[in-house]
């Protein structure tokens, strides 16, 4: 028997004999008592899987957690999908249309939220999320990373349509929250839609979630100055700047290129904070998969781009250079290397056209005169599609929800998530939790300037400086010629006043 499974057994003998423990002289603080009683008298009582939320009550007491740890059943899921060839055939549900968040309707909206709530019941959520955490050098800071993430995605959506064939995975389009001044402040963080932004979450149709250490996901949005941001359009414009898929990737350097989708990636986890900050915990949250599903949105936009206005290029072999693959620690990134958790998948077919010809394709991001409408979409003067508010949240949680009973407190206290893999994005521009609106606002301005603005201040210093030489030559011109007829005037002077 593996020695992750010995571990998984005595785990769950000691939780769930708890009471029995004090009896075998184990000494645990009254307080720790008091508390593991409280938490699993609360399980009984709450929506949560009880022997899950038995588990995490434990943990904290009794024992540390190891890394999540594949078992035998996560990887049955995956067998199961190179077994049937999985890209290579058909899907069986027919292309899905991948479309913005905010564009579904309210039940649309809660068939993904159920299907989500199914995939957690069943343990196929953790499944994948298993996989991903233990992906970090397989998938991520390389070449690798796009295309595992685009196979993977596109399983889990599989997954979604076994249970309802009408649903498919929507993204997330935070370019419209990131125009608003406070982009925290989005009606996305609201019960309507994904529920808190800076608290274990406890609202919405994603409530009490477990992540990777047994607690409640939670989040902590832009918490500190040092917080990054969001993906802009403009961060969009500048990936199309180039043609080549070494341009927009990871490679040996670790220094931020500013056109580096996997880099612009890590800022969005890092924004949000909480499990999504941690690679081992992100894909616990779902969260993750809108994000990544609007990530390998634009990587199409950038392959559309290489078809269109760049010359001799075959985006289904473009990869990166053998010599730079990755950063040096990563692991089988290559062009011929099997994808982690796919045996059966070649890195360099997560390039293939099928995934966007059979799998998916992606309804174009909101924009004015077309998607941009509804209860939290408007268009402002400027026509730029921006997101309302939390307080156009006017809706009860959907009427579908799998969970009606409500227990505010959290079953266990929240884990540190200090204990994997952070991941670190760009520089943030400076709006977070604590900043007044005004001067978020003020700082959306001069953003919105943008280079323009710089090109103008550069220009109106070249001018004040050219001004500036011109007036001293003027002045050097002017008085050096003066000085020096009056010093050969003093000489004159000073020769006749000697020859006296």
């Amino acid at each position: 028997m593996m020695l992750s499974h010995l571990v998984y057994m005595f785990v769950m003998f000691v939780v769930s004999n708890y009471i029995q423990a004090y009896q075998f002289n184990i000494s645990l603080p009254d307080s720790a008592q008091s508390e593991i009683e409280k938490c699993i008298q609360r399980s009984r009582k709450s929506p949560a899987i009880h022997w899950q939320a038995e588990m995490a009550c434990g943990h904290e007491f009794f024992t540390k957690l190891g890394p999540n740890n594949l078992t035998d059943e996560d990887w049955a899921v995956f067998k199961t999908a190179t077994v049937d060839g999985f890209g290579y055939t058909p899907p069986l549900f027919g292309i899905s249309t991948r479309r913005e968040v905010r564009t579904l309707s309210e039940e649309e909206w809660t068939n993904v939220t159920d299907v989500f709530r199914e995939l957690f019941e069943s343990g196929i959520l953790q499944s994948f999320s298993r996989l991903h955490g233990k992906a970090t050098l397989r998938a991520h800071k390389g070449g690798a990373f796009l295309p595992w993430h685009r196979v993977f995605l596109a399983h889990l959506e599989q997954e979604m349509k076994k249970i309802n064939p009408s649903v498919s995975l929507p993204y997330w389009d935070y370019t419209i929250d990131y125009e608003i001044p406070q982009p925290y402040d989005t009606v996305l963080w609201t019960p309507c839609f994904f529920g808190e932004n800076n608290d274990t979450v406890t609202s919405s149709s994603f409530k009490f979630l477990y992540g990777a250490h047994g607690a409640v996901i939670a989040r902590q949005l832009a918490k500190d100055f040092y917080s990054t941001r969001l993906i802009n359009k403009a961060d969009i414009e500048n990936l199309k700047g180039f043609c080549h898929f070494k341009d927009i990737t990871t490679g040996v350097s670790r220094e931020d290129t500013g056109h580096n989708l996997e880099s612009l990636h890590d800022s969005v986890h890092d924004y949000i904070g909480g499990d999504m900050g941690v690679v081992e915990n992100a894909a616990y949250d779902p969260i993750f998969w809108f994000h990544h599903a609007f990530i390998d949105y634009i990587w199409e936009t950038f392959r559309e781009h290489q078809i269109e206005e760049c010359t001799d290029i075959d985006i289904e072999s473009d990869y990166r250079p053998a010599n730079d693959i990755g950063w040096d620690d990563i692991i089988k990134q290559g062009p011929e290397d099997s994808l982690f958790g796919y045996s059966h998948l070649k890195t360099l077919d997560g390039l293939w056209r099928n995934w966007t010809e059979m799998f998916f394709t992606y309804e174009p991001q909101p924009a004015c005169g077309s998607t941009c409408s509804g209860e939290f979409l408007y268009c402002d003067g400027e026509k730029r599609c921006l997101s309302r508010t939390k307080d156009a949240c006017k809706m009860q949680l959907p009427t579908q929800n799998k969970r009606k009973r409500e227990d505010r407190n959290p079953l266990v206290p929240q884990i540190p998530c200090e204990s994997g893999t952070k991941i670190k994005g760009i520089k943030g521009d400076g709006r977070t939790m604590h900043t007044s609106e005004a001067e978020c606002e003020n700082i959306l301005k001069v953003e919105r300037q943008g280079p323009q603005q710089h090109k103008s201040e550069d220009r109106t210093s070249e001018t004040v400086t050219f001004v500036g030489i011109g007036i001293l030559v003027g002045i050097f011109v002017s008085v050096v010629p003066t000085i020096v007829i009056q010093i050969k005037k003093g000489k004159k002077r000073q020769k006749y006043e000697n020859l006296q």
